[in-house]
């Protein structure tokens, strides 16, 4: 099947051969494959689906794959499920929860069984499939062809729909095979006005006998804890060709139920796309006309005061037809008590924004139909396929605009995707178990300006950018005895700007000790080079990478040792410091003299990781700390 939804991740690959940090009680060790950043971008997310593929992980095996978010230095399960598909498997989960415009949550991809609670399942016998949201039902699909009321001809005879559709509470809000409209079925995708080999063929208005729709086959049936739905092929005949009866098209419907929303938030969510390939010989000719594809027919009391229509253009029952628009709510009252259908058009959908049929009699009930041909004649050439996708926010009550503002958001605008794979020597980045992580991509709640002031750096992407001429930052804690790795990569400047102007930075352990950051590539080794200990240690070995690649540090500190207190402080035993720069030894636990160059006076105090603002925009992301005094 095709992609189903446009909603788009980061993904960032590493594989690990350390621990993983403390996790809750409930939850596995196992090591990650990946890393997986969501970012809301411009707007604000609630309890979104979102998925990743799993093409290019290492190691990913589909049916063992799990899913941890990573809040600071503990890991939280999270309930996913992978669908398998022609493009390549995809892990699903929802974005719990609120995250805010602008913000990033990240997740971790583990070789684990992912939690099976709460599922969303879809259960078939030999009439319909059934999708529930565990003991509540959503819709009943009908794959088996139902028979037209009684005294009714047989042309009525259908299968290939849904109905009925329920809302949060359990009412009905479909109906089929109403008096006025015999051959309307709940939810359906028929084609009226169409021209083939020459002659007029309805798929829709079944009692003129020149076509029907009929269910023939189930690709799918998906349960989960993310999402349960099915795949099902249909058949679009024209009955009355030179050659009898004749399959013009093939769709496919592929439809989900989100495990979001229930009788307790008063909503569901759930997604359709039908795919249509011309399979005849010859073109199916769509004939402009003020109706024909996904079409929705609302409950028998929606009428009169007891039914509504709202576009997202602010258009209703009286002007809403024959306009376009991204979504249109449906809803009425049953009992006494509203609820209602928000239809959304995909923007990559045929002719969006979607002209729409809306009835606007005051008293006639409640139908909805997307219909591209309102634009205009257009042609399904064969062997061409013809992709619809809709989103269904079914809920109680009448409609929020807010809220089906922020889901239009979530169809139609994702948040952006970013990708990168890491280098062999990253393999052992991955936060160990008891570390801290200070930066994971999202905000700088570890971090204070170094004299107090707001933070002025900016976040970009998954890292941190130094702004020159704002200052330098320093983490909230103190640290005496530790592991930190840390990422960096400085810009590429100018040919003629020469020395400590070129991508000028460095780490300062306790505030007092300087690892320089620096352009130095190429360049020997020196002792106010990168990696050097600044003034005081040239590296072993120039491990530099060019400007405008991501470099790393690991480096063990172990804190000067002190006799006495206070003034009375006698340093008994220097600083020492072990330095890997991008996977290279530069520094085996060699002793520190003194506080290198701007850095604060030694003592027996702790102190914090200081990174330098210097006049460069320098980044820097991935960065923990594991204290060593910590088992």
């Amino acid at each position: 099947m095709r992609k189903l939804s446009s909603i788009v991740v980061f993904v960032l690959f590493w594989t690990s051969a350390g621990r993983l940090p403390a996790l809750p009680a409930q939850s596995d060790t196992s090591e990650p494959l990946a890393i997986i950043a969501v970012e809301a971008g411009n707007y604000t997310r609630i309890d979104t689906p979102v998925s990743v593929s799993l093409e290019g992980i290492p190691d990913a095996n589909t049916s063992l794959i799990g899913l941890r978010e990573i809040k600071g230095s503990e890991r939280m399960i999270v309930a996913s499920q992978v669908e398998s598909n022609a493009g390549g498997p995809k892990l699903w989960w929802i974005l719990d929860g609120t995250t805010p415009a602008g913000s990033k949550r990240i997740y971790e991809l583990v070789a684990s069984a992912p939690p099976r609670v709460g599922e969303v399942t879809a259960i078939k016998d030999d009439k319909v499939l059934l999708i529930q949201k565990g003991d509540q039902k959503v819709l009943q699909y009908n794959h088996a062809i139902v028979p037209a009321p009684q005294g009714k001809s047989s042309l009525y005879d259908r299968s290939g729909f849904i109905h009925p559709l329920w809302s949060p509470e359990g009412s009905v809000l479909t109906d089929i095979h109403p008096p006025d409209h015999i051959h309307h079925l709940g939810i359906w995708m028929p084609w009226t006005h169409t021209q083939f080999e020459g002659k007029p063929v309805d798929f829709w208005n079944l009692g003129d006998g020149t076509g029907t729709v009929r269910a023939t086959s189930y690709l799918s049936e998906t349960s989960g804890p993310v999402y349960g739905g099915f795949a099902a092929e249909h058949e679009h005949v024209a009955l009355k060709t030179s050659q009898g009866e004749k399959v013009v098209l093939k769709e496919v419907w592929d439809a989900r139920v989100y495990n979001v929303g229930g009788n307790d938030k008063g909503y569901w969510l759930f997604d359709f796309k039908s795919t249509q390939r011309c399979v005849a010989d010859s073109p199916l000719y769509q004939i402009e006309y003020r109706y024909g594809g996904f079409g929705f027919r609302g409950s028998r009391q929606w009428k009169g005061e007891n039914a509504s229509y709202l576009t997202s253009e602010g258009k209703t029952r009286v002007d809403g037809h024959a306009t376009r628009a991204r979504w249109c709510d449906t809803a009425g009252a049953i009992e006494g008590k509203w609820a209602g259908v928000t239809h959304f058009s995909h923007p990559q959908n045929f002719r969006h924004p979607e002209p729409m049929r809306i009835w606007p009699e005051f008293e006639k009930q409640v139908f909805f139909n997307w219909a591209p041909s309102q634009a205009g004649d257009w042609v399904m050439q064969p062997g061409e396929d013809h992709v619809f996708r809709y989103r269904l926010y079914v809920h109680e009550g009448k409609v929020n605009v807010d809220d089906v503002e922020r889901i239009w958001h979530d169809y139609a605008e994702p948040p952006q995707v970013f990708c990168r794979v890491c280098s062999a020597h990253q393999k052992s980045n991955f936060p160990p178990k008891n570390a801290t992580v200070l930066f994971d991509g999202t905000d700088f709640s570890h971090w204070v300006h170094q004299d107090g002031k707001d933070i002025q750096w900016e976040i970009a992407g998954d890292a941190m950018k130094s702004v020159p001429k704002t200052g330098s930052i320093m983490t909230r804690q103190d640290y005496r005895d530790f592991k930190l790795h840390i990422e960096f990569k400085v810009p590429e400047m100018p040919a003629d700007v020469k020395g400590q102007g070129r991508g000028n930075s460095g780490v300062y352990l306790q505030r007092r000790y300087e690892v320089q950051i620096l352009d130095s590539y190429g360049l020997p080794a020196m002792n106010n080079g990168c990696g050097s200990l600044y003034r005081v240690r040239a590296p072993d070995k120039n491990a530099c990478k060019k400007p405008g690649q991501w470099q790393s540090f690991d480096i063990i500190f172990h804190a000067a040792q002190f006799k006495g207190q206070g003034e009375n402080a006698r340093k008994d035993k220097n600083a020492r410091i072990t330095v890997w720069h991008n996977g290279v030894l530069i520094h085996d636990d060699v002793e520190i003299p003194n506080k290198t160059g701007a850095g604060q006076p030694e003592g027996p105090e702790p102190g914090p990781i200081l990174l330098q603002e210097h006049g460069n925009e320098v980044m820097f992301r991935n960065i923990w700390i594991v204290p060593l005094n910590e088992k």
